[in-house]
């Protein structure tokens, strides 16, 4: 079936390897500056403070969810709903300095740019640019684990496992 002249993305092999979407510093989940991200509340997460404002798909699936404000979206695959949450608190941007690359229902494929945050406005806003990847179904799944270190990271090494 094709979405917008691409083809759907092939079905999720478990695990599943979920890899940064941008390149910069690695923060673990517990680390994370906010509350709810942090707590695991949102599901099992990490994140990457971005050393430029190219997000890319952690996962090749289908573009479920995208906010009216565009510092979010989620993409679905296999099962997993992943949500990329661009900075902290950032909803209150009101989409200003945000641009999708994607509408819904897009099929994306590992590594296609999905979003573009502007750093400089973001954090000259005062908010905090940190780029968060979690499985919002965590408890879906047997498994969801970090396989990232804390250091420097690049745009797709590995930085979560999903087990089914």
């Amino acid at each position: 079936m094709a979405l917008f002249g691409k083809k759907a993305p092939a079905p999720v092999t478990f695990p599943a390897t979920l890899v940064s979407p941008a390149t910069g510093e690695y923060v673990p989940m517990a680390e994370l500056k906010d509350a709810a991200f942090a707590s695991g509340k949102l599901g099992v997460c990490c994140g990457i403070i971005p050393s430029d404002g190219n997000i890319y798909a952690p996962a090749d699936g289908v573009v479920s969810e995208v906010t009216d404000t565009s510092h979010a979206l989620v993409i679905t695959a296999g099962g997993m709903d992943i949500l990329i949450h661009a900075g902290i608190h950032t909803v209150n941007m009101q989409g200003e300095g945000f641009k999708t690359a994607v509408k819904l229902d897009h099929a994306v494929k590992k590594g296609d740019l999905i979003l573009q945050m502007d750093l400089w406005k973001v954090r000259n806003s005062g908010y905090d640019s940190t780029v968060i990847v979690a499985v919002s179904n965590s408890d879906d799944f047997a498994g969801v684990e970090a396989v990232a270190k804390a250091g420097k990271i690049t745009t797709g090494d590995a930085i979560l496992k999903v087990s089914k």
